[in-house]
């Protein structure tokens, strides 16, 4: 149904003009501007390109005309266009992605998860800060014509991440308020809510669900606070210890492989930058054992303990698939190794068997 009447209404009272002055620029009388707006006539089609000009509105957005995709197509075009990343230039595939956005540029969800896309693809291109300034250009479209709060913190936290990678951190303290505000556990309420209406599984799963991602949280934060405290020992082998702990205790390495080999390179790099020998390889041996062992086939789960995620984790805007293609993460990974820190260890006779059992452990797999 178009809604072309009640744009015009909006718009024109955005712009605080009369239905005489719109009536004029347009060549008709008011009263066919009045008709317009109670929807009882439609302009002439000859005149909806210069009406959406007049507001600084393309024609779809003149007619209220929005194009939406579900949840399941929009997971479509993600892992078709991630597969194609890992096979074709990056350039051949964003030309398609570009004309996508513009079919589905009304839908802030499709939106958001092409900048997604880009920024976890952006690296494959020749012009990695023009495509950065395009996801960014995506993000800024979202926040002015998504209603959906959810919708909006994620593409606040993009736009925060995207100022980031521009070296622009005042930008991003700016997006972030730069204030850690308490969190607000409302998934406690949730669960208790559940609980009182007999339903005790759906609180288990709420609960589950809050303690897998502080988990992953606690563990993934670890890398940065490992980096700002090389200068404190204590705190860095504490740090150590106890992230150990909970990758241990919470059997990190089969349920959330990544965040794992995040904490682990991190603290290879620490060591390296240290010249610490012993630390660089008791980590960099586990580094390639999980990459070899438990990250592929990629896929999000839970585990024996967590039993109850399987329904929210398909619930995911991208699901339970990675957010890469597979040759693209093993590209990634092989290059890690070569890493400028690591560059005085390369003639290690305990680096070269480390390379060559990654190397031989990801080409074996599919």
């Amino acid at each position: 149904m178009l809604q072309i009447g009640m744009v015009i209404l909006q718009q024109r009272k955005r712009l605080q003009i009369t239905q005489d002055t719109l009536a004029s620029y347009c060549q008709v009388s008011k009263a066919s501007v009045s008709k317009w707006e109670k929807g009882l006539s439609y302009p002439d089609i000859t005149l909806l390109p210069k009406i959406a000009s007049y507001f600084e509105l393309t024609v779809d957005e003149l007619l209220g005309y929005e194009r939406q995709l579900s949840k399941e197509a929009i997971q479509h075009h993600y892992y078709e266009f991630a597969s194609r990343f890992g096979k074709e230039t990056f350039e051949s595939v964003f030309i398609d992605v570009e004309e996508q956005v513009k079919l589905y540029y009304h839908d802030p969800a499709f939106l958001l998860q092409m900048s997604i896309l880009l920024l976890n693809h952006h690296m494959l291109s020749s012009d990695s800060p023009s495509v950065l300034q395009k996801t960014n250009g995506w993000l800024e479209r979202i926040r002015n014509v998504s209603e959906d709060v959810w919708v909006l913190r994620q593409a606040n936290s993009l736009q925060a991440t995207v100022s980031l990678m521009q070296s622009n951190p005042e930008t991003t303290l700016e997006l972030l308020d730069g204030v850690i505000k308490p969190s607000i556990g409302d998934e406690i309420l949730l669960a208790t809510a559940h609980e009182q209406l007999g339903d005790q599984e759906e609180a288990m799963r709420v609960i589950q669900v809050m303690m897998y991602q502080n988990v992953i949280q606690l563990v993934g934060s670890s890398p940065l606070y490992l980096r700002l405290a090389t200068s404190n020992q204590q705190a860095f082998d504490e740090t150590i210890h106890r992230i150990e702990g909970l990758i241990g205790l919470y059997s990190m390495q089969t349920l959330h492989p990544n965040v794992c080999l995040q904490f682990y390179f991190s603290v290879a790099q620490c060591a390296a930058l240290s010249s610490n020998r012993s630390l660089l390889y008791t980590y960099l041996e586990k580094y390639v054992d999980v990459c070899v062992h438990h990250l592929f086939p990629f896929s999000l789960r839970g585990d024996e303990y967590f039993d109850l995620l399987e329904s929210w984790l398909k619930q995911l805007d991208l699901g339970t698939n990675a957010p890469r293609n597979t040759e693209i993460i093993k590209q990634s990974i092989l290059e890690s190794m070569d890493a400028p820190f690591f560059e005085n260890f390369k003639h290690d006779s305990e680096m070269q068997e480390l390379r060559q059992r990654l190397r031989f452990g990801l080409e074996g797999r599919s």
